[in-house]
C-alpha cells in the first residue's frame, strides 16, 4: 500500500510490503513519482487514469516495474483519501504473478482437457441436471452420431433438438443412470442425416464431484459399434452356418434337433449321402464337388421349405421333418429322392446322381437325440447296403448292415495289429519364396482284399467303434519316427480327431511319441477341426494347454467350417490357423471368401499365428493367397499326398537345390 499525490504524483507514504515486493527503500521512493515504477508504455495510460479519476473506487489490472528492472503484473484499488490534510490517494496492490500462473495452468489444462473431448473416437456430452439437462459439453463424434452441429445442440435440450420420441428415449435412459448411480448402457439405432440408419452404444452417468452436494451433471460416451455388430452377426451366422453351401451346420443342427424332440409329435431324422461323390471330386477336383453340393443345397430347400436342411460335411447332410404320423415317413423319402431326378450342371458336364437315405423316427424308433442319430445312422448304412440310389427306414430287422460294420471293425482291429496302415505324405509349402516347410500326414489303410483304401471309408468306423485311439496312437508314433529322420527345418502335421481327443484325458500318447522317435516337439503339429468345441470345451482347453506345454505346436484345421467363434482363438493361443478350402475354391469370384480369407490373417496376425491356406488347385489361388499374406499353401496344385518314397525324393529335391512349388509340382507327375 501507499498514498500519493494526485498532482505531483510523488510518494507520500509506503508500507513495508511494498518495499519488499518492489525492492527500493523508503528513500529512494520519496524521491519517485508513480510513474516510475511503470513502464514506459503504460505511463500515458496511468496519467489519463488519475487526470479523470478513472482508477478510484475500482480495481484495474497494471504492470509495473521492480527496482531490478522487471515487470510484472498487479491488480490495483485506488480510493481518494485526506493524507496530513492534503488530498491524496491511498492505492493497494496485489501481485498477480502466481494468480496469473495458476490461471495459465488451468487454461492449459482446460486447453488440453478439451483437446481429448474433440479428438476422441467417441462421442462425449455433459448434460446439467440442475438446467433440465441442458447440453454443457458436446463434442464433434457426438454432433456426428446424432447428424448435429455442437454449435446448435450446446445450452439446449433433448426436447429442443431432438423429435419427441427419440427425446423421451434420452430422457428415460437419462433417469435410470441419475436414479441408479452406475454406469447404465445401452444401444439405440440412430438415424442421421443422409437416412442411414446406425447403431450407437450409450453409456451414461453421473458425474460425482465430490463437493459433498447432489450430482448435478450427466456424462455421456457415445460409440458408433455399427461395423461391430454387423460382423458379430456375420461371425453368429458363420457359427451356425456351412460356408459352403449356406445350409445349417453341425451344431445348428443338433440344436434344432434338440428342440424339435422336446417340441413332441412325430419327428423324422434322415441322413444323406450322394452316391459315388468321391467320383465327382476325383474327375472334376474339388470345384466340381463344391459346385454339386451348393446345387444339391439349393434343390433341397426348395423343395422342402419346412424341413432343416443341414450340411454335417462333406457330402454328408441331415434332414429334420416333423410330420403329421409315421405314415408320411415313405412319401418324405420319396421327395428327397425326387431331388436327383434331373441331372446336376457341371463343369465337366451335366453328371446324373443318386442319394443313400436312411430315417428314423422319434418316438416311435428312439426317444432320444442319441439313439435317434445312431438309428438314422444305421439306416443310412442298410440304404448303401442295398445298393445307394435309395432310402431305408429304420427297422429291428437290419442285421445286415450291423453285422458288416462288425465284419469292418474287427477287420480294422487287425489292420492296426498287423502292420497293414500306411502314411501319405502331403507337402506344405512357404508361398513367400515357395520352400518346402513340411508334410502333413494321412493314413490309408492296405486291405488284404480291397487293396489301398482312404481314410474316408474308414475313420467314421474308427470313431464311432472307439478304433479311434489306437489308430490315432498308430499314426502318431509312425509320422514321428519319420519325421526324425528329415532335415531340422522341417514339421510334421497330424490330425487329431474331436472324438479322439474326447478320449484322450492327458498329452501321454503324445509324449511317448515324441519320447520314442526322439522329434523336436516344436517340428509337431497338432491338427484339430472346430467340432472338438461342440462339447466339453473346458476339456479341450485343458487338453491343449498340456499338449502346449510338451512344446507342440497346436492348429485349428477347416476353420470356418465348423462352430467358429472368436472365443476360442480368445481362450487358447493356437499356433496355426488352416483356412478351408471352401473359401478358396471360389476366392476368385465371391468378395465374402475373400473377405474371410483376409479377415482371417488379421485375426492370425493378432496373436501371432501362422496361417495355412489349404485345398489350392490354382495358380491363381496361390498368387491370391501369398497377396493376402497368408503363410503356408497346401493343395493338389502344389503337391499331392506321397508315398514316403517320394516325399523323401522332393526333401532331397529342395536340400539340393531350391526351385518354384509349380516345377516341384509338375516332376512329382
Amino acid at each position: 500500500m501507499w498514498v500519493y499525490d494526485p498532482t505531483s504524483l510523488r510518494f507520500l507514504a509506503v508500507n513495508d510490503a511494498a518495499l519488499a515486493l518492489y525492492g527500493y527503500t523508503r528513500e529512494q521512493l520519496a524521491k519517485m513519482t508513480v510513474l516510475d515504477i511503470r513502464p514506459t508504455y503504460e505511463r500515458r495510460r496511468m496519467q489519463l487514469a488519475v487526470t479523470a479519476r478513472s482508477d478510484i473506487e475500482r480495481a484495474g489490472r497494471w504492470v509495473h516495474l521492480k527496482a531490478n528492472g522487471e515487470t510484472f503484473e498487479v491488480q490495483t484499488y485506488g480510493r481518494a483519501i485526506r493524507f496530513r490534510g492534503v488530498d491524496a490517494i491511498l492505492a493497494m496492490v496485489q501481485d498477480r504473478t502466481e494468480f496469473n500462473e495458476a490461471q495459465r495452468k488451468v487454461d492449459e489444462a482446460q486447453n488440453i482437457l478439451n483437446a481429448i473431448i474433440e479428438n476422441m473416437p467417441n462421442g462425449v456430452f455433459v448434460k446439467d441436471i440442475a438446467a433440465d439437462g441442458a447440453y454443457v459439453i458436446f463434442n464433434a463424434v457426438s454432433g456426428a452420431n446424432d447428424g448435429k452441429d455442437p454449435a446448435d445442440v450446446l445450452g439446449r435440450r433433448d426436447i429442443d433438438i431432438f423429435p419427441s420420441d427419440v427425446a423421451n428415449v434420452f430422457l428415460a435412459s437419462d433417469q435410470v443412470a441419475r436414479s441408479s448411480g452406475e454406469a447404465y448402457v445401452y444401444e439405440a439405432p440412430h438415424r442421421i442425416v443422409d437416412g442411414s440408419e446406425r447403431i450407437i452404444k450409450i453409456t451414461k452417468k453421473m458425474l460425482d464431484l465430490g463437493d459433498d452436494q447432489q450430482p448435478r451433471f450427466l456424462l455421456g460416451v457415445s460409440e458408433d459399434v455399427t461395423e461391430a455388430r454387423m460382423f458379430e452377426r456375420r461371425l453368429e451366422k458363420l457359427a451356425l452356418e456351412d460356408s459352403l453351401t449356406g445350409l445349417a451346420n453341425r451344431a445348428a443342427f443338433m440344436d434344432h434337433l434338440n428342440k424339435a424332440m422336446k417340441g413332441g409329435g412325430v419327428v423324422a431324422l434322415a441322413f444323406l449321402d450322394v452316391d459315388n461323390f468321391k467320383d465327382i471330386n476325383d474327375t472334376g477336383g474339388h470345384s466340381a464337388g463344391d459346385a454339386l453340393l451348393r446345387q444339391l443345397a439349393a434343390r433341397l430347400t426348395a423343395a422342402l421349405p419346412d424341413t432343416l436342411v443341414a450340411r454335417l460335411g462333406g457330402d454328408e447332410f441331415a434332414l429334420v421333418a416333423r410330420l403329421a404320423d409315421a405314415s408320411q415317413v415313405d412319401a418324405f423319402g420319396e421327395k428327397v429322392q425326387a431331388v436327383f431326378a434331373a441331372p446336376f450342371a457341371l463343369e465337366i458336364g451335366e453328371e446324373f446322381l443318386s442319394c443313400s437315405l436312411g430315417v428314423a423316427l422319434a418316438p416311435h424308433h428312439a426317444d432320444t437325440e442319441e439313439e435317434l442319430l445312431r438309428l438314422a445312422d444305421i439306416a443310412l448304412y442298410a440304404a448303401k447296403e442295398a445298393g445307394r440310389a435309395t432310402f431305408r427306414i429304420y427297422s429291428p430287422i437290419m442285421s445286415a448292415a450291423a453285422q458288416r460294420r462288425r465284419q469292418m471293425t474287427m477287420e480294422l482291429r487287425e489292420a492296426i495289429a498287423r502292420d497293414e496302415l500306411v502314411l501319405h505324405y502331403q507337402p506344405l509349402f512357404r508361398l513367400a519364396d515357395g520352400g518346402l516347410s513340411g508334410f502333413e500326414a494321412l493314413v490309408r489303410w492296405r486291405h488284404p482284399r480291397f487293396g489301398l483304401i482312404g481314410p474316408g471309408h474308414f475313420i467314421d468306423l474308427a470313431e464311432s467303434t472307439g478304433l479311434i485311439a489306437p489308430l490315432g496312437d498308430w499314426v502318431l508314433r509312425h509320422a514321428c519316427a519319420t519325421a526324425s529322420a528329415w532335415p531340422a527345418d522341417l514339421s510334421v502335421a497330424v490330425n487329431l480327431s474331436a472324438r479322439q481327443l474326447q478320449g484322450m484325458s492327458n498329452p501321454e500318447s503324445v509324449e511317448h511319441a515324441l519320447a520314442e522317435s526322439g522329434l523336436a516337439p516344436h517340428r509337431l503339429d497338432l491338427e484339430i477341426t472346430e467340432s472338438v468345441f461342440v462339447g466339453d470345451t473346458q476339456h479341450s482347453l485343458a487338453l491343449f494347454k498340456a499338449l502346449k506345454a510338451l512344446g507342440v505346436k497346436i492348429s485349428i484345421d477347416d476353420f470356418g467350417t465348423g462352430y467358429s467363434s472368436l472365443a476360442y482363438l480368445r481362450d487358447f493361443p493356437f499356433d496355426t490357423i488352416k483356412l478351408d478350402r471352401s473359401f478358396i475354391a471360389d476366392l476368385d469370384n465371391n468378395k465374402g471368401s475373400l473377405s474371410i480369407a483376409r479377415a482371417v490373417v488379421a485375426i492370425a496376425s493378432g496373436f501371432g499365428a501362422t496361417t495355412v491356406a489349404e485345398g489350392i488347385e490354382t495358380e491363381s489361388q496361390a498368387a491370391a493367397l501369398k497377396e493376402l499374406g497368408y503363410d503356408l499353401g497346401q493343395g493338389f496344385h502344389l503337391g499331392r499326398p506321397l508315398p514316403l518314397e517320394a516325399a523323401e525324393a522332393l526333401i532331397s529335391l529342395h536340400q539340393s537345390a531350391p526351385v518354384p512349388a509349380q516345377r516341384r509340382t509338375r516332376r512329382k507327375g
